[in-house]
């Protein structure tokens, strides 16, 4: 990014001047994408180094910020399409964007540290089971998974979106695994949600 040419005297909005310091300490600014409505995701690229040493001030040492971009398409309130399912009747995403990352004269970096957290409900009678809000780890893929342990058993939920019909649909693939002295045997289930 070129930085636009400012005559002597002229005012710039904070905003700007944010803009203009970042692409002269060399750090990239991207505003959102042109097809953030598309239906499909481009792929990420791949980030830096950690290890790679910050950029030093030109006016001394002084910490340096760094901005990325935070994108969560899973976030939403999602129900199960399968109104009769004996299984998750629905399950909250959310995001916690800490994009600021700052870093030491010496490299050293904090923050940084955005997460999906799932909050899942498991069908019950007269009310959803509520199973709890529990921060989900990247799997890979596209995949999240998060871990519910209810002492006889561990409920391993995995999250991904697919589009279809123009559609954004959310799959809940559950892994139940039983406790050895419970005695019922191990099962999955796998279903769709919209929000």
């Amino acid at each position: 990014m070129i930085p636009p040419k400012l005559s002597r005297g002229r005012r710039v909005s904070a905003s700007a001047a944010l803009v203009l310091a970042m692409a002269a300490a060399g750090v990239m600014v991207t505003g959102p994408a042109a097809d953030a409505a598309a239906p499909a995701a481009k792929p990420a690229k791949r980030p830096g180094a950690a290890h790679a040493p910050a950029r030093k001030s030109a006016r001394g040492k002084r910490p340096i910020a760094r901005a990325s971009l935070c994108s969560a398409p899973m976030v939403g309130d999602w129900r199960n399409i399968n109104a009769s399912t004996n299984a998750m009747t629905r399950v909250l995403v959310d995001f916690d964007c800490q994009d600021v990352i700052l870093c030491d004269i010496n490299g050293n970096c904090t923050g940084g540290d955005s997460s999906y957290y799932m909050h899942a409900f498991g069908r019950c009678s007269p009310l959803d089971c509520d199973w709890g809000r529990k921060r989900a780890y990247d799997m890979g893929g596209g995949w999240i998974r998060s871990i519910y342990d209810f002492g006889f058993k561990s409920s391993h939920v995995w999250l991904k979106t697919y589009n279809y019909y123009g559609l954004t649909y959310l799959r809940v693939w559950v892994f139940n695994d039983f406790a050895w002295w419970d005695g019922r045997t191990d099962y999955t289930t796998d279903e769709w949600f919209l929000r």
